[in-house]
């Protein structure tokens, strides 16, 4: 694929010393000073797996990362940190677990940030990505459930985050406003997202006699267009006829990313949505997403392999939402090689099956990931080793 980053699966760093306290995720540290650390591919394991490495080889312990599942079975008597995946070894793997209120990159980063100090701001910034991605941002309860909204007040403080009462809609600032409606997929907008034709329509009966690709984040949020912004809730919710759809669309932030030769203040709902397309693209892209908290500079990439993919994506999503939806295969396309992206629709809106994998039908045969065997029940060790080194697994 013309849109892969190199990446290595395994980077090793010899053993300097350096020990955290008090938590299991310290107290493990502490007994075994060389270690692999093994997440599912959800968007929050990926990012708190960089996190942590990054944090643990700065340390100087000889940390490994891989996604190969197989290595828990091989393998069960080395220690393992296994990030959204259950262990196999009660007591040589910790199984760090997603918290019902606060994501596992929030969790990761407040607790290194407490024992350690030094976490980075591009770490705080990839925390509420993640709540948000994690569907813990309430606008209705004015703010995030957990460690997120600790997190969140820093930024602001610091003027890295500005928060905006407009729609958490992707590109709607750098794009405007019916670009946004279709490409957003978490949440999925039905009838809408992939609706180039929808989105005009519905931007043309709120602003009329204005061109509706003019239309931006500025127009739909100033304090004098209070009307608009009404209309435009209304006409979201009679086409989609799910007011639920409203509530996950209240509410965005911007963000400077620092460091980053970017003049205009990104939106965090289209750096999630950037990273969730991107991973779904090629076959090894869960993989580079792990080394997100080392280089800022790959969000650009991200960025870049985002705007050119996204409108396939969005129609060819559109088309096979349903068949997602009934545990059906859905057609792979030339920028989907993974069903990780549908996985994720599917979980935000609420609408993924509950017997049945998300799966895609590929030149391989049906394949699904692991997250989904292990989501259904799948017997752990059975799922490991069945899967791909990769974490895409085939099924019937």
């Amino acid at each position: 694929n013309h849109h892969n980053l190199n990446s290595p699966i395994y980077v090793v760093y010899e053993i300097h010393g350096g020990f955290l306290s008090n938590y299991e995720l310290v107290e493990f540290i502490k007994a075994y000073k060389s270690f692999t650390i093994i997440p599912d591919t959800s968007l929050d394991s990926l990012i708190a797996t960089g996190v942590l490495f990054k944090k643990f080889s700065g340390l100087g312990l000889d940390v490994r990362v891989s996604l190969d599942p197989k290595i828990i079975v091989d393998y069960r008597d080395d220690p393992m940190i296994l990030i959204g995946i259950k262990p196999l070894n009660n007591k040589k793997h910790l199984s760090i677990s997603p918290h019902e209120n606060s994501s596992i990159t929030a969790t990761i980063t407040s607790i290194l940030d407490e024992k350690l100090g030094g976490v980075e701001t591009w770490d705080r910034v990839l925390s509420i990505i993640t709540g948000m991605y994690k569907g813990l941002y309430s606008f209705k309860a004015e703010g995030f459930k957990g460690l997120e909204n600790k997190i969140l007040k820093n930024l602001v403080e610091n003027k890295v985050i500005s928060e905006t009462a407009g729609l958490r809609l992707w590109g709607v600032k750098r794009k405007g406003l019916v670009v946004a409606l279709t490409r957003t997929l978490l949440p999925f907008i039905p009838n809408i997202s992939g609706n180039t034709e929808k989105a005009v329509s519905i931007v043309s009966s709120v602003y009329r006699g204005v061109n509706p690709y003019s239309i931006r984040q500025k127009e739909i949020s100033r304090g004098d267009r209070k009307e608009p912004l009404f209309d435009l809730f209304k006409q979201i919710s009679d086409t989609t006829r799910d007011p639920q759809i409203l509530y996950k669309l209240l509410g965005d932030f911007y963000v400077y990313v620092p460091d980053v030769d970017e003049s205009i203040e990104m939106e965090a709902g289209e750096i999630m949505g950037s990273f969730v397309v991107y991973e779904s693209s090629c076959r090894e892209c869960p993989l580079n997403l792990i080394f997100t908290p080392f280089d800022k500079t790959l969000l650009s990439q991200f960025i870049s392999i985002y705007d050119d993919i996204i409108d396939d994506i969005v129609v060819h999503v559109s088309m096979q939402i349903n068949k997602a939806m009934n545990g059906e295969s859905v057609e792979q396309s030339e920028y989907m090689e993974r069903p990780d992206l549908l996985v994720d629709i599917l979980l935000y809106n609420n609408i993924i099956p509950k017997n049945k994998v998300v799966k895609l039908s590929s030149s391989e045969g049906n394949i699904t990931v692991l997250r989904e065997l292990l989501r259904i029940g799948f017997d752990p060790e059975k799922a490991y080793s069945q899967c791909e080194v990769d974490q895409i697994c085939r099924v019937e």
